[in-house]
C-alpha cells in the first residue's frame, strides 16, 4: 500500500468540508444530529468503522459559558457553524454585529465590548464632555487625526505608526529623525508616542488588547483617551475591569508579570527591540526576526505572547523554522493560530520537557524527550470525518529525530465521541480544552 505522506496535505486538512474543532456535547449540550456517513475510497486501516460523520451546526446556548453567551450589551446568536477548524460566531451587540472566527477572537471580542460600554459611560459624562472641549483648544495638529481615524495614525495600531516603525526598524524618535514639527504644531511624534501610551493604561484597565484590530473599539479608546492624555480628564472606570482582567484578552495562558508590564508599557519600538533580543537568542536569523517582526498579522502583543512562550523552551531544534511558519500568517487568525501552538508547546513542556518542534508541510509537531509526538493546535471542534481521518494515518507514517513512542494532539477545543473513539483506536489520543476558553 502507497503510504500517505503528511507532506502532502500538512495543514491543508483543515480546509476539507469535514474538518474541525470546538466544544465536546457534555450532558445538557446539543447541536444538530451528525449522521454517520459512509465514505468510498478510504485508505485501508485509516477509518475502524468505516463511518465518517458531518460537521454540526452548533448551539451558542449550548456550548458557551455564560458570560460569553450574552450579557447586558450583546448576545450570540445560537447557529455556530463550524468550518476549516473554528467555530464561527456573530454577536449582536449595541454597538454592532461582530464576527469571531475561533473561540480565542469570540473572548476578545465580547471583552471588547464590555470595554466599549464602559467607554461609552464614562463618554456621555459631564466630566468628559466638559474635558473634551478643553482638549480641543489645544494646538496639536494631530488631534484630529488621532481621534477620528486611530487606526491610520495612532502608535499603538499596526497599520499606523507601527508600520513605519516595522518598515524602518528604528525607534519612532529615529524613525523621524529631521521631520520635526513646526512649533505651533508641538511635537507630534512625541505626542503621537505619549497618546499611544495612555491608551495602552486604558486598554489595560478596562482588560482588553491596545493592539487589537477592532476598529469600533479604538476609535472610542481614542475618544476617551485624547482628553486623559492632555491631563483634562481623570480617567475614573467606576466599575471593575472586565472579567478575567487583560491576560484574558491578550493570551489563552496567564502572563507573567514582566511580559504583561512590558505590553502596557513598552512601546511598539521597544517591544519591537525586545523580542528581536529574544529571536537572535534563540538561533532565528536577523533575517528570519525582521520577517516575523514586520508582519502586521501579527500585532506586537501577539509577536510578543508567542516569542514569549518560545523562550521557555529554552534553545531546542525547530523554533527558527517555527518563526519562519509563523511569519507566513495573512490575518488576525492565522496569527493567533500560531501564538496559541506556541503556548501549548510552552503548557506541555512544563511536564514533559520538549526536545524539537518540527513542521511537516506546514503543521506545527513537537517532540518530548520520551519520545512521544504532539501536535499543538488551535482546533474548536473535531468530527470524525475524512479530513481527519488523513491526519491521523499521515502523522503515523512521519518520520522524526527519534523513534515516536506516543502520538497525542493538544488542541484548544474538543471532539466527537466518534473521533476521540475512532483517533484512540488509531493510536492518537487527544487532550481537549488544552487552553482556557468560553466553552462549557
Amino acid at each position: 500500500m502507497k503510504t500517505l505522506s503528511i507532506l502532502s496535505f500538512g495543514f491543508a486538512f483543515l480546509t476539507l468540508p469535514l474538518v474541525a474543532f470546538s466544544q465536546f456535547q457534555p450532558s445538557g449540550q446539543t447541536a444538530t444530529p451528525p449522521v454517520a456517513t459512509p465514505v468510498a475510497a478510504a485508505p485501508a486501516g485509516a477509518v475502524p468503522a468505516g463511518l465518517f460523520e458531518p460537521l454540526p451546526i452548533l448551539n451558542a446556548n449550548a456550548i458557551l459559558r455564560p458570560t460569553y453567551l450574552q450579557g447586558p450589551n450583546f448576545t450570540v446568536r445560537n447557529p455556530v457553524p463550524t468550518t476549516a477548524g473554528a467555530n464561527r460566531y456573530t454577536i449582536d451587540s449595541d454597538f454592532g454585529v461582530f464576527e469571531a472566527k475561533g473561540n480565542l477572537l469570540l473572548t476578545r471580542r465580547i471583552a471588547e465590548i464590555k470595554a466599549l460600554a464602559q467607554l461609552q459611560t464614562m463618554s456621555q459624562s459631564k466630566e468628559f464632555t466638559d474635558a473634551l472641549k478643553q482638549a480641543a483648544t489645544v494646538p496639536l495638529n494631530v488631534a484630529q487625526n488621532l481621534v477620528a481615524d486611530p487606526v491610520a495614525t495612532i502608535a499603538s495600531v499596526p497599520k499606523g505608526i507601527v508600520g513605519l516603525i516595522n518598515r524602518t526598524g528604528q525607534s519612532i524618535k529615529e524613525a523621524t529623525q529631521n521631520r520635526q514639527a513646526a512649533p505651533e504644531q508641538g511635537n507630534v511624534v512625541s505626542n503621537v508616542s505619549g497618546f499611544a501610551k495612555t491608551k495602552r493604561d486604558l486598554a489595560f484597565q478596562l482588560g482588553v488588547d491596545p493592539y487589537t484590530t477592532n476598529p469600533v473599539f479604538q476609535q472610542e479608546l481614542s475618544k476617551v483617551a485624547w482628553p486623559a492624555f492632555l491631563g483634562k480628564f481623570t480617567v475614573n472606570l467606576g466599575m471593575a475591569a472586565v472579567s478575567g482582567g487583560v491576560g484574558t484578552a491578550l493570551s489563552a495562558t496567564n502572563l507573567s508579570s514582566s511580559l504583561n508590564d512590558a505590553l502596557r508599557d513598552k512601546s511598539p519600538a521597544d517591544l519591537r527591540l525586545m523580542n528581536l533580543g529574544k529571536l537572535l537568542g534563540m538561533g532565528v536569523s536577523r533575517e528570519d526576526a525582521n520577517n516575523f517582526l514586520n508582519n502586521n498579522a501579527l500585532t506586537p502583543s501577539t509577536q510578543t505572547v508567542l516569542v514569549g512562550a518560545l523562550t521557555q523552551l529554552g534553545n531546542i531544534s525547530g523554533q527558527a523554522e517555527f518563526i519562519r511558519q509563523a511569519t507566513t500568517s495573512q490575518d488576525e487568525y492565522e496569527g493567533l493560530s500560531f501564538q496559541q501552538a506556541a503556548e501549548l508547546i510552552a503548557k506541555l513542556n512544563k511536564d514533559s520537557s520538549v526536545s524539537s518542534i518540527k513542521h511537516l508541510g506546514g503543521l506545527t509537531v513537537c517532540q518530548t524527550k520520551d519520545g512521544t509526538v504532539v501536535v499543538p493546535i488551535q482546533w474548536d471542534y473535531v468530527a470524525w470525518t475524512a479530513g481527519t481521518s488523513q491526519f491521523a494515518t499521515a502523522l503515523k507514517a512521519a518520520t522524526f529525530p527519534k523513534p515516536a513512542t506516543a502520538y497525542s494532539a493538544m488542541i484548544t477545543g474538543v471532539a466527537s465521541p466518534m473521533a476521540t473513539e475512532a483517533l484512540t483506536k488509531l493510536g492518537v489520543s487527544l487532550q481537549q480544552k488544552s487552553l482556557p476558553g468560553p466553552l462549557q
